[in-house]
């Protein structure tokens, strides 16, 4: 994670990197860059606080469980989803309201639809099923295709502001 003020904002953006999640109720900005990794943004409008997750894999493995070779749990879907959920409950949201907006889950590589490392398309999947299961509703995407994004988050008032980044 790293912070640094932007003029042009006029206020701080916080960066977050695979395997990190981050929540506030403003006044900062939280931002990442996704290629076939997805970003999930979570809002609850009545208590204005939200958060944004980036996470890489959709699972860990055969067994779905994170192991030390794989690294912080954090980069797989489901851990990262949770997390996310429970920071921001602490934080004050109220689950019943929350929203999301999901981005990312690029074919980077541009690899053929059938090839079986289609790790954005998986992600992708992972995303809208988790959030199903969990009764949150999807109110934008942006999602698949070639490009790679970046996404400014204003947990403040869920606005996201995206630039797809040519190859």
């Amino acid at each position: 994670m790293n912070t640094f003020f932007d003029n042009s904002f006029n206020r701080n953006i916080v960066t977050i990197y695979p395997g990190e999640y981050y929540v506030s109720k403003g006044p900062e900005f939280v931002s990442t860059i996704l290629g076939s990794c997805v970003a999930i943004c979570l809002f609850d409008p009545h208590n204005l606080i939200g958060g944004m997750n980036h996470f890489m894999l959709a699972e860990s493995g055969s067994d779905g469980k994170p192991s030390e070779k794989t690294g912080p749990i954090s980069r797989f879907g489901k851990f990262a989803v949770d997390l996310l959920l429970d920071e921001l409950i602490k934080a004050g949201a109220d689950r019943r309201y929350l929203q999301a907006k999901i981005f990312g889950g690029s074919n980077v590589f541009n690899l053929p639809e059938n090839s079986r490392n289609q790790i954005g398309s998986e992600n992708i999947k992972f995303a809208k099923k988790y959030l199903a299961e969990l009764n949150i509703p999807i109110i934008t995407e942006d999602l698949g295709g070639v490009p790679s994004r970046k996404i400014i988050f204003d947990p403040a008032t869920f606005k996201v502001l995206l630039k797809r980044i040519s190859q």
